[in-house]
């Protein structure tokens, strides 16, 4: 971890996190490890630590929330708020702080090739006939045709194409 300097931080952003929905209870958090002793990806990496997470964004450090990439390794499992005494809800609080880092247009470049790939084919991936067979084999029925048309008017309703970047085209083009 390196050193924090205090004039680096924000002391209003918690107030700014807090309007987002989820992150509501962002301030009762005690600080207490709960969350982050029993998080499967922070028993994977040091990097990544729910409660480290909390307690940036409460002393207003988002720049280094924003720039550490540290956010986009939550996997949304909901085991941290299930354990949070506080319940608090770190997973909420980090989808939150994803909101806010994707309105400022600060988004990894795969998540921006995934939008593509589903305004171009309305889903994440080809599914292809072998899928389908094998789908029938075990009497399911086949993958319904994606609607790629309703994937690129959610991503501009929702102007996700204007934040990161991305023009909405139809497959192949």
């Amino acid at each position: 971890m390196s050193i924090l300097k205090l004039v680096e931080a924000d002391s209003k952003f918690k107030y700014e996190l807090k309007k987002v929905p989820g992150a509501e209870r962002l301030t009762l958090c005690l600080q207490c490890g709960t969350c982050s002793a029993d998080c499967p990806v922070a028993k994977r990496t040091e990097k990544f630590r729910p409660r480290l997470i909390a307690k940036l964004a409460i002393l207003g450090f988002k720049d280094k929330l924003f720039s550490s990439g540290v956010l986009w390794l939550c996997t949304g499992c909901y085991t941290c708020s299930e354990r949070c005494p506080q319940k608090v809800k770190p997973t909420e609080i980090i989808a939150a702080l994803r909101r806010i880092c994707i309105r400022r247009g600060n988004i990894p470049q795969h998540y921006r090739k995934m939008i593509e790939f589903i305004s171009k084919m309305g889903r994440l991936h080809e599914v292809s006939e072998f899928e389908n067979e094998m789908r029938a084999d075990m009497g399911l029925p086949p993958v319904p045709e994606a609607n790629a048309e309703a994937a690129r008017c959610i991503i501009s309703k929702t102007e996700l194409d204007k934040i990161i970047g991305v023009v909405l085209t139809k497959g192949g083009e």
